[in-house]
Parts: structure tokens; C-alpha cells; sequence
């Protein structure tokens, strides 16, 4: 029996003009398909054709195992898509944390504990903050009581802000912002800080900068953004600031957003100053960059203001509430243009109820018309301000693209109250928003309830749009320009999918019990809880105990994130991995064949295992363990201040995985 149904060109030339989703149905309605997902040929076409920038294209291009990755890539969005995670678990006991980059960064007392999650690892680089102060500052300094903040984590660095108290005998300053090495046991730089008001750090490896708001010189009260920049490699702080002379927001991840992506330092804002909103008709994205150079700083470029690109609303649009607003920079992993998403709760056009919407807006920079709106050269000092586009009151109404704008549902049943949705995520490349909502009807806090809740789309088939009419509901006054009935004849959308199922009080299941157990750690309750998430997973705390320590709950969408000695879920599988097939991880679909086996470099029936996955190039951090405790830099370097130990998850044994 011939293997490929069709020939292979054909086969080639068909898939192209598919998207990824079609392709991994189409690999189920037949077993001679299935070899579209393990065939090297086929697999590296699709992936570097459909999804060129995303991980594990970076990933396949070291490794060459292209068919893993894009089953892995596909594995990953779907399991998105229907709000069934991989593997959950509680991770560890914090009183301060961040996660950044796939790396888990938590203070417990004195002991900063670094865990690469995304690389499933079993042990922890562990530092004592105590001894670590110690090497830095003078006794009469650290004997006191002092404060930690950790800042940011990114290429084996760490940043954080230390604040001792004022007044201290050989403090000369309050403030000071920290960055070193842990992994190589080396200090990268200390700064003292005058001010800290609304502090940030980004870096990589040859760059790190940070940010505060401080005050013009004129007598208007009015705030800009400061930042400056550090040489890693030269270990040289660059002479002059970069101030950003216009009111850009000041709550990061709301109302502005600073990241590093390539070689590029990238900021934008969706707010003005407020006299400018005042009378302004149109509400614009303010956006920069400059590259990652010594210079860079005199080098920024503004993206072109003329046309649509920087628009983002009209005000007759309707009122916004916006404490529900993110806003965050990305690279579409199809195409690799940089994207601003931005989420807003809006009455739009006169509705009776808020409801959330998801804009993604494409900037775009022409790196040969830099800008030229700051001082002359020899000024000491680079100022900017940033382009602004004066718009008439009497501006038409901009038509949006219908696939750029994702509608969800009004929110009226578990999260109208803002702090019953303490964490909010969007996946634009699965087309899926998913919060971790409390589903409690309890007023007592200690009584909380989190679960994931999920609202999806995705378009509609030929066979879908040829037996549905277009909804009613869409037309009318609600939508003048049409936009919700054109997005409604595009894309069926799912609202409201909750995970994991409520607990049958006629047949209790002590596996479910246990899974919403780790969901909501108890006596970890009380308190706020606080979330970050990236593309691949997310984690949260959810409260904190009388000694202060935080549950830090993960939650993996990367079926290659593998967590050591993580049990299988016991109980019924058919809400995890439901429409996925047999590849050992699995329990839905086809087994490959002995062909796709072999091209697939699997084991078993073509199991995708964690090993398979090598550390992701965007992060210099590799694997150590006890006998191999550097890696990189000066191995001799002393550092008593850092140790290797196992991972705390290991201690707490608290998790499941769902991939069988």
C-alpha cells in the first residue's frame, strides 16, 4: 500500500495554502495523512512558511527535528484554544516573585531561588541574598532592616532594587539598583538611584536599561519618562539619559509598555497628556524605538504618523473602563511584524453592558527616515518628543479589520467584578483569551474559587457558513459601520469555556477534588493574587499565609514542559486532551505509522518526550545541576553566596500532567 494518498508535490503545493488549523485536521481524517506531521520535508515547509518566527522554528533551525517542533507548535496553540493546559502545578512558597522569560525568580526570607520552568528542570540556583548584600555593601548597611525587590530576570541576569533605610551610618543612598549573575557568580553593576518612581528594567545580553517618571524643569507639573542604559560587555553606564518629553502613561502593561525584542528597544503608550484628550476627536498610539548600541539612544526612530497606523479609537466609540486595559508588544509568529494588543472594556456605541475586546494593531518602522525631532548634536542631553498627528473633530470614521479586532462576551456572569479576574491573558496566534477567574459566590475571601475560563474563534468552514444565516444580534444601531456583523460572518466564537469541570456533588471525584486543590492552594487564600504569563504558560499566586508566603501555582500549554516526578491525572481525561492524537501524550486520534515514527525521531508510538526539546536560544541559562554548578563565565570566580539545590516543587509534590 503506497504511504502518501496523493502525490508528494501535489501534497506540497496543497498545504501551503492552508492554514496550520486545517492542516492538523486534515492529518485526522485519514491515516495516510498523518504523514504531513512527521515527514521532514513537508514539516519544515509548513513550519517555515506558516509560523517562521515562533519558538520552535528557532528551536527546529538548531535542531533539525522539524517535524517535533510543529507538532509541538500545534500541540501548544490548541491547547489554548480549548483551555486545556499540559501540566499544572504548585511550583513553590514565596513572599516576593517574577516571571520572566520562561525563568520563575521567588524570594523566600533572605534566599532567592531561580527555577527555568520552560525547561523543566529539577534543580534551583539558590542565592543568599544575606551573604550576596554583604560582598556588596558595608556591614552597617545590611545589619538594618532592608527591602527587596526583584525587577526583572532575562539572559542569566538579575535585576533588583535594594532600599535600606535612611539615614544609616555609610549609606550614601536609599535606593540602589542591583544587577549581576548568578549563574556565573559575578556582579554586573550597582547604581545608586535618586529616584524610583515607577521603575523598570529590560536587557539582554549585551544591553540592560531602566526607566523612571521624573519632573519637567518647567513649573506645569508635568511628568516624562527617563531612561538609561548600561554597556554589559564594556561594564560602562552610557553618559547621558534618553527623556521622552511627552506624557506616555505610567502604569506598564496598562497604559504603556517597554520591551527588548531583537535588537531593538521598543516603547509605546495608548494614553496622551490630559489637556491633549481633552479636545482631541481620536485617541493615537505614541510609539518608539531605538537600537541596542552605545548610541542608540541618538538613533531613535518614531513609526511613519501619516495614515491609520498609530490610530487606536474615536471617542464616540462609547466609554471605557480602564482598569480592565492591557496593553503589550509582540512579534506575529507568522509574519514577525510587531504588533500592539491592546484590551479594553467598552460601551461600544451606546450598549447597555461593558464587553471586552481584544485590538491588534500592526507598527511598523521605516529605518531610513530615523527622527529628527530632538536638539542639535552638541547638546548633551538627548530630548525627545514624540510624533503627534493633529486630528480635525470632523474626521471620518476608520473602517477595522475585522480578523485584527476579537470581540468577547459582556462578562456579566463570574467577572464583572474586576477583582474576581486578577489574571488576563491573550494569545493572538490561537485566537483565545484565558483569565483565571474567581467562580466563588462566597463573600469571604478565604473562600475562593479559581478556575481558567477561556474565550475563543476560529473561521468558519465552507460547510459551517453555507447552513448558518448572519446573526441579528450584530446588526442595528449597536454596530453602525458593521464591523461585529462582518466579524460574526468570519469567525464562530466560543465564550465562557471553564477548566477544570465543577465537581459533581451527586458522584464526588477525589482526582478533581485534588486538581482544583492545586488550583487554589489551601490556607494560600487570603490576600491578592497576582499573575504573569507568556506565550507558552502562566503562573499566579493566590494568596499568602501568617509567615507571608505566597503559593506560586504554573500552568504549562507546552507539552514539552515536563516538571520530574509530576503524576499523571487519575481521573477522566476526556476534558484535557480531547481531539489531540495518540503519540503517547495523547488520548484521542490516530497512532502514527513506522514511517512517520522514524522521521519523527519519537519514541514509542512517536511520543514527543521533554528531552526531545533543547534549551530555546532566546536564553543563554543552561542546565546545571550539583556537579556542574557553573556554567559559563569564570568558573574559579568565588561566589559563596550561591549554591545548587533541588527544586522546591520536588518537596511540595503537588501537581499533574494531562499528556498521555
Amino acid at each position: 500500500m503506497a504511504p502518501f494518498p496523493l502525490p508528494y508535490e501535489l501534497i506540497s503545493f496543497v498545504v501551503q495554502h492552508l492554514d496550520l488549523a486545517d492542516i492538523r485536521n486534515l492529518s485526522f481524517s485519514c491515516k495516510r495523512f498523518q504523514y504531513l506531521l512527521y515527514e521532514a520535508n513537508i514539516t519544515k515547509l509548513l513550519l517555515e512558511t506558516k509560523a517562521p518566527y515562533s519558538t520552535e522554528a528557532r528551536e527546529a533551525r538548531v535542531t533539525k527535528n522539524y517535524p517535533s517542533a510543529l507538532r509541538r507548535l500545534l500541540k501548544r496553540r490548541h491547547a489554548i484554544a480549548s483551555v486545556a493546559p499540559y501540566l499544572v502545578a504548585v511550583v513553590g512558597l514565596a513572599h516576593e516573585w517574577i516571571y520572566e522569560n520562561g525563568v520563575l525568580c521567588y524570594l523566600t526570607g533572605l534566599e532567592l531561588r531561580i527555577l527555568h520552568l520552560h525547561r523543566s528542570e529539577k534543580f534551583e540556583l539558590v542565592v543568599d541574598m544575606s551573604r550576596f548584600l554583604h560582598d556588596v555593601f558595608n556591614d552597617s548597611c545590611t545589619r538594618h532592616k532592608f527591602d527587596l525587590q526583584l525587577l526583572y530576570y532575562s539572559h542569566d541576569i538579575v535585576s533588583c532594587l535594594y532600599t535600606s533605610p535612611s539615614g544609616q551610618p555609610g549609606c550614601t543612598a536609599t535606593h540602589w539598583l542591583l544587577v549581576f549573575n548568578p549563574l556565573e557568580g559575578r556582579f554586573i553593576s550597582v547604581r545608586a538611584l535618586e529616584s524610583i518612581s515607577d521603575l523598570f528594567v529590560r536587557n539582554n545580553h549585551r544591553f540592560l536599561y531602566y526607566g523612571i517618571t521624573a519632573d519637567d524643569d518647567d513649573d506645569r507639573g508635568h511628568e516624562h519618562w527617563e531612561i538609561h542604559g548600561f554597556d554589559i560587555a564594556a561594564e560602562e553606564w552610557l553618559n547621558h539619559p534618553l527623556h521622552i518629553l511627552e506624557c506616555i502613561g505610567n502604569d506598564i502593561g496598562y497604559t504603556v509598555c517597554f520591551e527588548i525584542l531583537d535588537d531593538h528597544f521598543y516603547g509605546i503608550s495608548n494614553q496622551t497628556s490630559l489637556t491633549e484628550e481633552e479636545i482631541e476627536w481620536e485617541s493615537r498610539y505614541n510609539c518608539f524605538r531605538f537600537p541596542l548600541a552605545r548610541d542608540g539612544f541618538r538613533r531613535r526612530e518614531d513609526p511613519p504618523s501619516h495614515g491609520d497606523q498609530l490610530w487606536r479609537r474615536e471617542h464616540n466609540e462609547g466609554p471605557i473602563d480602564d482598569r480592565w486595559t492591557s496593553l503589550f508588544l509582540l512579534r506575529d509568529e507568522a509574519t514577525g511584524h510587531l504588533q500592539a494588543v491592546e484590551s479594553r472594556r467598552e460601551w461600544l456605541y451606546g450598549r447597555i453592558s461593558g464587553r471586552r475586546t481584544y485590538y491588534t494593531t500592526p507598527i511598523r518602522f521605516d529605518p531610513d527616515k530615523r527622527s529628527k525631532k530632538h536638539h542639535p548634536m552638541d547638546n548633551t542631553t538627548p530630548r525627545y518628543i514624540l510624533a503627534k498627528v493633529q486630528q480635525s473633530a470632523a474626521a471620518k470614521s476608520r473602517a477595522r479589520n475585522p480578523h485584527a479586532v476579537h470581540p468577547g462576551d459582556d462578562h456579566s456572569v463570574v467577572d464583572a467584578v474586576l477583582s474576581k479576574c486578577p489574571i488576563r491573558a491573550y494569545y493572538p496566534s490561537s485566537q483565545t483569551s484565558i483569565d483565571v477567574v474567581d467562580v466563588s459566590t462566597s463573600f469571604d475571601p478565604a473562600d475562593r474559587r479559581f478556575r481558567l475560563r477561556g474565550n475563543t474563534r476560529r473561521l468558519w468552514t465552507p460547510d459551517e457558513i453555507a447552513q448558518r444565516k448572519c446573526s441579528p444580534a450584530a446588526e442595528g444601531a449597536q454596530d453602525p459601520d458593521g464591523l461585529l456583523r462582518r466579524i460574526d460572518n468570519l469567525y464562530k466564537s466560543e465564550y465562557g469555556l471553564l477548566w477544570p469541570p465543577e465537581q459533581d456533588p451527586s458522584a464526588p471525584n477525589a482526582a478533581l477534588s485534588d486538581l482544583h486543590a492545586i488550583l487554589n492552594p489551601p490556607g494560600h487564600l487570603c490576600g491578592g493574587a497576582q499573575g504573569s504569563w507568556d506565550e507558552r504558560s502562566m503562573v499566579y499566586s493566590t494568596g499568602a499565609t501568617a509567615e507571608g508566603l505566597k503559593a506560586l501555582v504554573f500552568i504549562s500549554w507546552d507539552p514539552s514542559i515536563y516538571l520530574a516526578g509530576t503524576a499523571p491525572y487519575p481521573g477522566d481525561m476526556s476534558f484535557g486532551r480531547a481531539g489531540d492524537w495518540t503519540d503517547g501524550r495523547s488520548t484521542a486520534g490516530f497512532a502514527p505509522p513506522p514511517a512517520a515514527k522514524a522521521a519523527g525521531g519519537g519514541k514509542g508510538k512517536g511520543i514527543d518526550t521533554a528531552e526531545n526539546y533543547p534549551p530555546l536560544q532566546y536564553d543563554a541559562t543552561s542546565r546545571f545541576t550539583p556537579e556542574n554548578p557553573v556554567v559559563g563565565g569564570d568558573a574559579a570566580r568565588p561566589a559563596s553566596w550561591r549554591s545548587i539545590e533541588p527544586a522546591q516543587y520536588l518537596t511540595i509534590s503537588r501537581a499533574y500532567h494531562f499528556a498521555r
